[in-house]
């Protein structure tokens, strides 16, 4: 057995058993990425807090449900991001569908991967919330268009067009940043 996940495994048993030292040592590898996770859904900071707060109670609660099968980050993932997509579905943010023909992946993004992380983020939290939390899913978490559209009860040209408008709105940022 690794040692990694000997010393995970003993975390989260010890963390189930109320030791809070360990459950701080859980929270501490993960809080960074699921604090971006989190700015990259969210329209502003302060919501951004609020489910990051939230996201690790669920978590917390639901530590006896990790069956070590598969990476934990992987899972704490899907915890964060299913408590984002349910902050907005709660504020109501509407998906709107482009209903004309969109050749989604022939958009490209040159110079977004060329920012720092700070940058990205702020140019990302300037895309609409629908654009932005199909940007997010597809681009950053992977998800199918498929898999989007279910999580979001939206079609899967639905994704596939907030897509695109999200590749299209973030090139013309881009350009404004570097123009």
């Amino acid at each position: 057995m690794d040692d990694q996940f000997f010393n995970l495994k003993e975390l989260i048993e010890k963390s189930l058993r109320g030791d809070h030292k360990a459950f701080k040592v859980l929270y501490d590898s993960l809080s960074g990425k699921m604090y971006s996770l989190c700015l990259r859904y969210m329209p502003d900071r302060e919501d951004a807090n609020d489910v990051f707060q939230d996201s690790f109670a669920k978590l917390y609660f639901n530590l006896q449900n990790f069956r070590f099968e598969g990476s934990f980050e992987g899972w704490a993932r899907r915890i964060f991001v299913t408590n984002c997509l349910d902050f907005l579905k709660k504020k109501r943010i509407v998906f709107v569908e482009i209903t004309d023909n969109i050749n989604a992946e022939a958009t490209g993004l040159s110079g977004l991967e060329k920012l720092g992380m700070e940058d990205m983020l702020r140019i990302i939290q300037q895309l609409p919330d629908g654009q932005k939390t199909v940007f997010n899913l597809y681009q950053v978490e992977g998800y199918s268009h498929k898999e989007i559209a279910d999580m979001l009860q939206i079609t899967v040209s639905g994704s596939k067009s907030q897509l695109h408008r999200a590749k299209t709105t973030l090139k013309k940022l881009l350009a404004q940043e570097n123009g």
